[in-house]
């Protein structure tokens, strides 16, 4: 691809815009066609982003894959959730593959009240739907699952910060209906299997193995919710990808001072590839150091980042995510954090000791749920577990600020 202008930013592209993240897509896409995906990953590792690529890309281009992406995030309730798919619906209509006869939820609709209703009019916000919200969500998809489509065409229902609605609801004491809602999709996901051309991506700020795990600890839930999807993790970009996203980011008005290639490398060698983290180092130069990227800059940049309490907020999850969503198991998960970042090289598992009345149980699961959440990479060593942190960023910035 040529590059183009691209303003360093934190906040949204135009799908047209984001660079880069071919290859994830690909990849994507093979899982796609045989099961759901879930991503568990925190924010600013570009899964949003790589998520409306895949979008955009899926109906401009015939890759197999068509693509809606609904945020449902500000659904208060379950009985709204059906109107906020449809909400989306409506705006996607115009797409000329898009073709969805709706005739599951207009019969259900005329049951319960009986007038001839088009698809524009269609609510189920209604006080007589209250107790009718399972039998509306089924409707729903399975109408869009029997759309037009081209044969062997699948379309995959993208639910961006599901997992974030589900902890609200249980927030609100609302877990029964987070209950139900996982319940039915599972039923749903079973019962249009034989059909096999829609699929679900799940994904959000907070990983849905945190959600599970707090339902089933605190309301006994044993139901296997997303048992049949596989995993995705939105790890760093491609060296290709990342240079190329510098490229477009120097473009938008910056100048340089020694060989850019070589700034350009340290640049992603400093942010690991991490896309969001690149923006910043870009961002930072702009509006601090004249808009010239030199090997100085980049470097004042990188420890404005990890030291300056202007840019805190940008790893201030990684602490705070913990206290957030794990309570009194955080402080030991805290604990092995600042022990890991006070080390160089790997550690094996048995000489962890993170909070020494701590037993080595509970050690062993914080190690497990760290990796889980991505914060710690695990590997082997003469058949032993050691454990690192994933990324060395992160890994500075707890040890210089939490350890």
């Amino acid at each position: 691809m040529v590059p183009y202008p691209l303003l360093p930013t934190a906040g949204t592209i135009s799908p047209d815009q984001i660079a880069g993240r071919e290859h994830e897509i690909e990849r994507l896409i093979q899982l796609l066609r045989a099961q759901s995906v879930v991503i568990d990953e925190f924010r600013r590792m570009g899964k949003t982003l790589l998520l409306q690529k895949f979008e955009y890309l899926g109906n401009k281009k015939d890759l197999g894959n068509k693509a809606i992406y609904f945020t449902v995030q500000n659904t208060q309730q379950v009985t709204e959730f059906t109107d906020t798919l449809l909400d989306t619906l409506r705006s996607e209509q115009n797409h000329s593959w898009l073709k969805i006869g709706y005739n599951k939820l207009k019969k259900l609709y005329n049951n319960v009240k009986p007038e001839e209703v088009q698809f524009g009019e269609i609510t189920f916000k209604l006080p007589e739907f209250t107790t009718r919200w399972k039998e509306s969500l089924t409707a729903c998809i399975e109408d869009i699952a029997d759309r037009e489509h081209k044969k062997g065409e699948l379309l995959t229902l993208i639910l961006d910060e599901f997992p974030m609605m589900l902890w609200n609801w249980i927030q609100n004491n609302r877990a029964q209906e987070a209950i139900e809602l996982l319940d039915t999709l599972r039923t749903i996901r079973h019962n249009l299997k034989e059909k096999g051309n829609i699929r679900f991506v799940i994904c959000g700020s907070i990983g849905l193995g945190i959600v599970l795990r707090h339902l089933k600890e605190k309301f006994k839930y044993t139901g296997e919710a997303f048992n049949d999807a596989e995993n995705f993790s939105v790890e760093a970009m491609t060296e290709a990808d990342a240079l190329f996203l510098c490229e477009c980011l120097y473009l938008s008005g910056f100048t340089h001072t020694g060989d850019k290639e070589i700034l350009f490398r340290a640049i992603c060698a400093h942010t690991e590839r991490l896309p969001f983290y690149i923006n910043k180092i870009f961002s930072i130069i702009s509006t601090t150091y004249g808009r010239n990227i030199s090997a100085a800059n980049i470097e004042k940049a990188y420890t404005d980042i990890l030291t300056n309490p202007q840019y805190g907020d940008v790893f201030d999850q990684l602490h705070t995510r913990l206290d957030t969503y794990y309570g009194e198991s955080a402080p030991l998960m805290q604990g092995i954090l600042n022990e890991l970042s006070e080390k160089e090289q790997a550690v094996d598992e048995r000489e962890i000791t993170a909070i020494p009345e701590a037993d080595k149980q509970k050690i062993k699961w914080a190690l497990e749920r760290l990796v889980k959440e991505q914060y710690l990479l695990r590997t082997f060593t003469n058949e032993k577990r050691h454990y690192q942190f994933k990324y060395q960023l992160f890994k500075k910035w707890w040890n210089l600020n939490k350890a």
